[in-house]
């Protein structure tokens, strides 16, 4: 027993540090404090620091001290990795790693943030995208928040408009969405600031910075200062028919506010017709004896024929209908109007641009309505379009059996060529999972009324006015505008707005209250605004 003893005691002092054995008798002697491991994530985060500091050894140095099962080995060794432009195996390592949910939020940053440019690498701009989105998720330092998005800008500034209407019909959610609208809205050449508000609208709260959004405003081009007209103005329109009389009026309401706005002395005199294309000439020669130099009217179809054909056009006018189709006017006759068909055919164009291909179109059994419907399908073939099934209703229609022939033969959009009214009417019957599309006959131009809730999800093109009435650009307007019913009056009121623009800048560009507007033969070509039912409000999207 004695010597087991002994031999333990020497085996304590061979294993004690040099020195203890001297210690005075009764004295406690403290042990050196053994120096603490570093855990995996406090090794990760002294990689990172490496890689922030592009030194590649010190990084390589921490990653040798991680288990390399762990997912914090996995993510340096993925971004050592992508240092080296191995994108591939960086995927590898990291794809299997997303669901891992208690890691370090640096961490989760890095690996999205890393599979972003792994994506990019492989030409796969939605991927890429969502990978930038992710990362941004885990940030919470602004520099690093900004650094994310200007590589996120970078890559989305590459893309061709094409791929990113593409993109925009695949993303996944709301922010990934609206980064899409905004490329689209920042790589449209004639794109103004009203086009950003718009998309501001469309995406309240998302995560673009206040600087991003500056740097996209300050590329806008700046909008034309208010022109003037001197001299005077006449003004033909059926203030005497009881049947057009409130258009004829918000008509002249929009056109004195826009000559008050530009501050003009000119002189305007209205020249009340009535509809009857026999009285317009002497009313067009009256108007010219007595020194009008610029004239705005005539409102009626038949009205816009018959001067047309005349030979009375020696003042520059702007007539508010388009007249018959085809119809070529002279050369001082500009025709303003807002035919359904035109509306109908930039439904088709959006679209077709979202990648659609198929289209049930569901129309009411009217003249309106008809000429919507022919108007639609006849430029959605001349696009290659396939039109898989045409139904008009009534309202002795059956609509039970309505949803049942358009359930037969599905498609990738609807077109409804309706009212208002008609909409509400049939839209619980159709497939709500389908896009829909209409025109601005779908609103009636009170964003709040609770009716609207019927119509939610419908996709619709209307005027500015209307979808973005908070616009700056349309502040100057706001106070005449309230002596104007709401709805289809204010469209009115539009349409004279920018009838007193049109005539003080000829046939040029303009971004108006009623659309974004240029000319073709005489012929006003205008792009509507676009907007969704969602509940019981209105919401502005961007053009495709």
């Amino acid at each position: 027993m004695a010597q087991r003893l002994l031999a333990l005691f020497l085996l304590l002092n061979c294993l004690l540090p040099y020195g203890a054995l001297a210690a005075e008798p009764g004295e406690a002697t403290p042990l050196p404090a053994a120096k603490p491991q570093k855990t995996p994530e406090q090794r990760y985060l002294d990689g990172l620091a490496c890689l922030q500091q592009a030194d590649t050894p010190c990084a390589q140095v921490a990653l040798a001290g991680i288990n390399p099962a762990s997912p914090y080995a996995k993510i340096l060794e993925a971004q050592l990795a992508a240092g080296s432009q191995d994108y591939d195996e960086a995927l590898r390592l990291l794809l299997p790693l997303q669901a891992e949910n208690h890691l370090l939020p640096q961490a989760s940053a890095s690996l999205h943030a890393t599979l972003a440019q792994a994506y990019e690498k492989q030409d796969n701009p939605l991927r890429t995208l969502q990978q930038y989105v992710l990362a941004a998720t885990f940030m919470a330092e602004p520099a690093a928040i900004e650094a994310n998005q200007q590589q996120l800008w970078e890559m989305l500034g590459k893309q061709p408009r094409k791929t990113l209407l593409e993109m925009r019909g695949e993303s996944p959610d709301t922010v990934t969405q609206g980064w899409i609208d905004l490329a689209l809205v920042a790589a449209n050449k004639d794109q103004s600031v009203g086009n950003l508000e718009q998309w501001r609208d469309a995406y309240p709260g998302h995560p673009a910075s206040a600087a991003l959004l500056q740097q996209i405003a300050a590329s806008a081009p700046a909008e034309a200062p208010a022109a003037k007209l001197e001299g005077k103005i006449a003004l033909l329109l059926p203030l005497q028919n009881p049947a057009y009389a409130a258009a004829a009026e918000a008509l002249r309401t929009g056109f004195m506010a826009a000559r008050e706005v530009a501050q003009s002395e000119a002189e305007v005199q209205a020249y009340p017709t009535t509809g009857n294309q026999e009285l317009l000439a002497p009313a067009y020669r009256l108007a010219v004896q007595e020194g009008a130099q610029h004239i705005a009217g005539p409102l009626l179809r038949e009205e816009v024929n018959a001067l047309a054909a005349s030979d009375l056009v020696t003042a520059t006018t702007v007539a508010f209908n388009q007249g018959d189709s085809g119809l070529l006017p002279p050369e001082k006759l500009l025709l303003f109007g807002r035919p359904v068909e035109a509306e109908a055919r930039q439904v088709v164009g959006i679209c077709r641009r979202l990648g659609m291909q198929s289209a049930t179109v569901i129309a009411a059994d009217t003249p309106l309505a008809k000429r919507m419907a022919e108007a639609f399908v006849a430029e959605w073939k001349a696009q290659q379009g396939a039109v898989n099934i045409e139904i008009t209703f009534s309202a002795a229609t059956n609509l039970a059996e309505l949803k049942t022939r358009a359930s037969a033969r599905p498609a990738d959009m609807i077109f409804l060529a309706t009212d208002v009214e008609q909409a509400r009417r049939v839209r619980p019957y159709l497939d709500a999972a389908t896009p829909t599309f209409g025109t601005s006959h779908l609103y009636d131009g009170d964003a709040g009324n609770p009716l609207n809730i019927a119509l939610a999800a419908i996709h619709f093109v209307d005027i500015p006015w209307l979808i973005d009435p908070a616009s700056p650009a349309f502040t100057p307007y706001r106070q005449a505008a309230l002596k104007i019913p709401k709805g289809e009056m204010q469209r009115w009121f539009a349409l004279g707005v920018d009838a007193w623009h049109v005539l003080a800048g000829g046939a040029v560009p303009l971004h108006g209250l009623s659309g974004d507007i240029h000319w073709e033969h005489g012929h006003a070509l205008r792009e509507l605004s676009m907007a969704q039912f969602r509940g019981d409000r209105v919401v502005a999207e961007p053009l495709p």
